[in-house]
C-alpha cells in the first residue's frame, strides 16, 4: 500500500520524471555528490554503494574516480537511465531496482556506501540506514546526504512566493515534507543512533542549482512528482504561476544564467564492526 505515503515517496512516480530530473536537479545533486565522494575517499577498484540513485549522477562520478559501483532505485525508469548512461559512458556501474529497506546484497559486500537524498524518503529510514550499513564491510565508510535550511532553499521559496503573488497566501500542507525529517542536526543524529551505525561527523554544504535561464528553469520545474502535484495544485493559474517565477528570478539575476542556493547536511559514519541481519 502506498496511500500513505507522499508523492515523493513512491517509487513507481518517479519512472516518468528522469529525463527532466536528470536535466533539471542532477547538476545541483551532483555538487552535494561530490563533496560526499571527496570524504568517502574511495579506493581505486573499491566496490561503492549508491542508495537511492536517482539517474545516476553521483554513481557515475564515482565510477570516473575509479570506483566499481553499484546503483540501486526503486524507480525502474531511473534504473533504466543508468543503465543507458552507464553503457555510453563505458562505466564500470552496474544498475539494479532494489528496495533501499531490503537491499539484496551479501553482508560486508560493499567497500563504501553513500545515498544523496535517498534513503531519507524511505518509509523506514531507519532500516534503509541500518541495510547501508549492513553491506559495507566492517568499518568502511558511509555518507549520507539530507536537506537542511529549508529556508534557505531558494527554489522552493521563489515557487512558494509566485503562488502567493499570483494566488494569496495558501495554508500550509498538514503534513511536512518526508525529505525534511532531518533538517535539524539533532534529528540526523537520531536516525544514525537508532540505525545503531557509528556517526563521524556532520559537516554544513551549500551548493547552487544552476540553469541555463530563468525561463528554462521555469519551463522544467516539474522535475519530481512532489514538485508537479504542487505545480498541478495550481489548477488554472499554473502557468501564471510559472510566469511570475520565471519573471522574479529572471528581474534578480538577468537573461543568463541563474543560481539558487541550497543547503544540506553531509553525515558521515562507518558500518558497525559486526553486521547485523536486517530488521534486527
Amino acid at each position: 500500500m502506498t496511500s500513505h505515503l507522499q508523492q515523493d515517496q513512491q517509487p513507481a512516480r518517479w519512472s516518468p520524471f528522469a529525463e527532466a530530473y536528470e536535466a533539471a536537479f542532477e547538476p545541483l545533486t551532483n555538487a552535494f555528490a561530490d563533496a560526499a565522494l571527496k570524504a568517502l575517499d574511495l579506493a581505486p577498484g573499491g566496490l561503492c554503494l549508491d542508495v537511492g540513485a536517482g539517474t545516476g549522477g553521483a554513481a557515475l562520478m564515482a565510477a570516473s574516480r575509479g570506483a566499481r559501483v553499484i546503483a540501486i532505485d526503486a524507480a525502474e525508469g531511473m534504473v533504466a537511465r543508468i543503465r543507458a548512461r552507464a553503457r555510453d559512458g563505458a562505466k564500470p556501474v552496474r544498475a539494479a531496482a532494489m528496495d533501499a529497506q531490503a537491499l539484496a546484497l551479501a553482508d560486508g559486500a560493499c567497500d563504501a556506501a553513500l545515498s544523496v537524498f535517498g534513503i531519507i524518503l524511505c518509509p523506514d529510514p531507519v532500516r534503509a540506514l541500518r541495510e547501508m550499513g549492513r553491506v559495507v564491510r566492517p568499518g568502511g565508510p558511509l555518507a549520507v546526504v539530507t536537506w537542511t535550511e529549508p529556508q534557505n532553499y531558494e527554489l522552493v521559496s521563489r515557487l512558494i512566493a509566485a503562488v502567493t503573488a499570483v494566488r494569496g497566501t495558501q495554508a500550509p500542507p498538514a503534513e511536512g515534507p518526508a525529505q525534511l525529517r532531518f533538517r535539524e542536526e539533532a534529528t540526523l543524529r537520531a536516525l544514525f543512533g537508532a540505525a545503531e551505525v557509528p556517526l563521524d561527523r556532520i559537516v554544513r554544504i551549500e551548493a547552487d542549482l544552476r540553469a541555463r535561464s530563468a525561463a528554462w528553469l521555469a519551463e522544467h520545474l516539474a522535475f519530481a512528482p512532489g514538485l508537479a502535484a504542487m505545480l498541478d495544485a495550481q489548477g488554472r493559474d499554473r502557468e501564471v504561476v510559472l510566469a511570475r517565477f520565471a519573471e522574479d528570478l529572471r528581474r534578480d539575476q538577468g537573461d543568463g544564467p541563474v543560481a539558487l542556493r541550497a543547503v544540506a547536511f553531509l553525515a558521515l559514519g562507518r558500518a558497525p564492526d559486526q553486521n547485523r541481519t536486517p530488521g534486527l
